[in-house]
C-alpha cells in the first residue's frame, strides 16, 4: 500500500516529536526529581541552620523545633554530633524513638520510616552561643515526607508531558502546512504532466505541441527543488517537441521526396518530345530566314527545367533534405533577372501589376550557379506577383553588399508576411492553395551556393533578398 508524501511527512514529524519528547522528558523529569529533592530537603535543612545560627536560637527546645517544622513542612529534630540520640524534635514521641533507632544503625541515614510513613532525611552541624559562652555543636535534621516529594515530581512531569503533547501538536499542524507546501506542487505537476500527456496523444503528428507550463502549474512559491523539476520539465518538453517537429517534416520531406522522384520521372518523357519538337521547328525558321526568339526561350525553359528534374531525381535518390554544394561562376544579377521578367512579363500584365528595375551600375557579378539562382530570382518574383493586389507595383534591385557580396531584391506592395510565420520551413505558406516548398528549395539552393536569404517584411509590403559571394 502505498502511502502520501504529506502523511509520511506527518507521521516522520510525528514520531520524531514523540522520540525526542519521550527521551527529553525521562531525561526531565529526572532532573526534576533531583532538584525538587535539592529543593525541598537540603535546602530546607541549610535555609533552618542558618536561621538557628543568625538568630542564636536554642535547638534544645521542641516548641521551637515545632515552629521550624511548620514553616519548612517538614518534621525537625536535633540531636548532639557524637552520639544516636535526639535532644529535640517536632515529633511525637513513638517517631522520635525510631529515629533514634534509626540513627543507632546509620548515621545519619538518607531516608527512614516513621510509623508506617516514609521521609528523606538531611541533616547538618549547627553552633550556637549562649551568651559569651560557646553552645557545643548540635546536628540538625529536617525530615521531608516522601509523598511530599513525590507529589511535587508528579506534578513537574506532568507539566512536562503536557509541553510535550503541546511540541507534537505543533510539530503536527507544521508538518501539515510543510507537507502542503510540496505535496500540492507535485500534484499540480502530475496533473499538468497527465494533460499533456493527453493532448500530446491526440494531437496530429506534426501539430504543435502545447507548451508544458509546468513552472506556473507549481506556482512560484513552491520549494526551489521542484521549481527546478519543473523548469527542466519545460525544457525537457520543449526538446521533445521539437524533436516531433522534425520527425514529422522529416517524414513529410521523406514522402515528398519518393513523390518528387516520380513527378520527375513522368515529367521528363513529354518534356524530351516538346524539345525535340521545338528544335525541329526553330532549324526550320532557321532553313526559311525566319527565326522566332520565342521558340529559342522555350529550349532554354526546357533545359532548366529537364536540369531542375534531373536535380530533384538526385535528391531523392540520395534521401538528403538540402540542396548539395555547388561551385559558381560570374553571373550579372542584373542580366539574370531581366530573362526572368521576360518570362512573366504577360502573367504580370495580367495581374494588372508592374514591374519596376533598379539596378545599380557598380554591383559586380555574384559567383553562383546560374540555372539554379534564376530558379530562385523566378521563384521570389512569382511570389511577390501573387502577393501584390491588381494596380501595385513589384520591384527588382541589384546592389552591392558590403566588399564580399551581391544582394538581389524582390520587394512588392502586399499586406507583409504574418508575424511569427518562418517561411523558409518546408510546408509553410501564406497561401491556402501553396504546397510551402518554393521558399525552402530556395533557400537550400542559396546556401548550397555559399550565400544568404532573408526577408523584411511591413505592413506595406515584403521584401524578400538573397546575397551571394561576388566576383573577386
Amino acid at each position: 500500500m502505498t502511502t502520501s508524501i504529506r502523511l509520511r511527512m506527518i507521521l516522520a514529524m510525528d514520531l520524531l516529536v514523540v522520540a525526542v519528547g519521550v527521551v527529553v522528558g525521562v531525561l526531565a523529569i529526572r532532573s526534576a526529581g533531583r532538584e525538587i529533592e535539592r529543593k525541598l530537603v537540603l535546602e530546607a535543612v541549610s535555609n533552618a541552620a542558618s536561621l538557628i545560627r543568625e538568630s542564636n536560637l536554642p535547638l534544645a527546645s521542641d516548641a521551637l523545633l515545632q515552629r521550624v517544622g511548620r514553616v519548612l513542612g517538614a518534621e525537625v529534630a536535633s540531636g548532639p554530633v557524637d552520639a544516636a540520640r535526639i535532644d529535640a524534635s517536632s515529633l511525637d514521641s513513638t517517631r522520635r524513638h525510631q529515629l533514634e533507632v534509626a540513627l543507632a544503625h546509620k548515621s545519619p541515614p538518607v531516608d527512614v520510616s516513621l510509623a508506617g510513613k516514609s521521609y528523606r532525611i538531611a541533616s547538618t552541624v549547627v553552633s550556637t552561643r549562649a551568651g559569651a559562652h560557646a553552645v557545643p555543636n548540635s546536628r540538625l535534621y529536617v525530615l521531608v515526607a516522601q509523598e511530599r516529594i513525590d507529589a511535587a515530581t508528579r506534578t513537574a512531569a506532568r507539566d512536562i508531558a503536557l509541553a510535550t503533547l503541546g511540541a507534537i501538536a505543533a510539530a503536527t499542524v507544521l508538518a501539515v502546512v510543510l507537507s502542503f507546501t510540496i505535496s500540492r506542487p507535485i500534484t499540480r505537476l502530475a496533473q499538468r504532466m497527465d494533460e499533456l500527456a493527453r493532448q500530446t496523444q491526440a494531437a496530429p503528428m506534426g501539430a504543435d505541441a502545447p507548451p508544458a507550463n509546468a513552472a506556473a502549474a507549481v506556482g512560484r512559491h513552491s520549494p526551489a527543488e521542484l521549481a527546478h523539476l519543473a523548469r527542466s520539465f519545460d525544457r525537457l518538453m520543449g526538446q521533445l517537441a521539437q524533436a516531433r517537429g522534425e520527425i514529422a517534416r522529416s517524414a513529410g520531406l521523406a514522402s515528398l521526396g519518393k513523390l518528387a522522384a516520380s513527378v520527375a520521372h513522368e515529367l521528363r518523357n513529354p518534356l524530351s518530345g516538346i524539345r525535340m519538337n521545338a528544335q525541329v521547328l526553330a532549324e526550320e525558321q532557321q532553313r526559311s530566314d525566319r527565326p522566332d526568339p520565342s521558340v529559342d526561350l522555350i529550349i532554354r525553359e526546357i533545359d532548366r527545367i529537364d536540369l531542375y528534374l534531373q536535380e530533384m531525381l538526385a535528391l531523392a535518390a540520395s534521401g538528403r533534405t538540402e540542396a548539395p554544394a555547388t561551385t559558381g561562376s560570374p553571373v550579372r544579377l542584373d542580366e539574370l533577372a531581366d530573362a526572368v521578367v521576360e518570362l512573366v512579363a504577360g502573367r504580370a500584365r495580367h495581374a494588372g501589376v508592374e514591374i519596376e528595375r533598379s539596378y545599380d551600375p557598380s554591383a559586380p557579378p555574384a559567383l553562383a550557379d546560374a540555372n539554379r539562382i534564376r530558379q530562385v530570382v523566378l521563384n521570389l518574383l512569382l511570389n511577390a506577383l501573387e502577393a501584390t493586389p491588381r494596380g501595385g507595383r513589384v520591384t527588382l534591385a541589384v546592389e552591392p553588399c558590403g566588399q564580399a557580396a551581391v544582394r538581389f531584391s524582390v520587394r512588392d506592395s502586399g499586406g507583409g508576411v504574418r508575424e511569427g510565420l518562418d517561411v523558409f520551413e518546408p510546408f509553410v505558406s501564406t497561401r491556402e492553395e501553396g504546397a510551402g516548398l518554393g521558399l525552402y528549395i530556395c533557400r537550400q539552393i542559396v546556401q548550397a551556393g555559399g550565400g544568404r536569404i532573408g526577408y523584411d517584411s511591413t505592413p506595406a509590403g515584403a521584401t524578400f533578398w538573397i546575397e551571394l559571394p561576388r566576383e573577386a
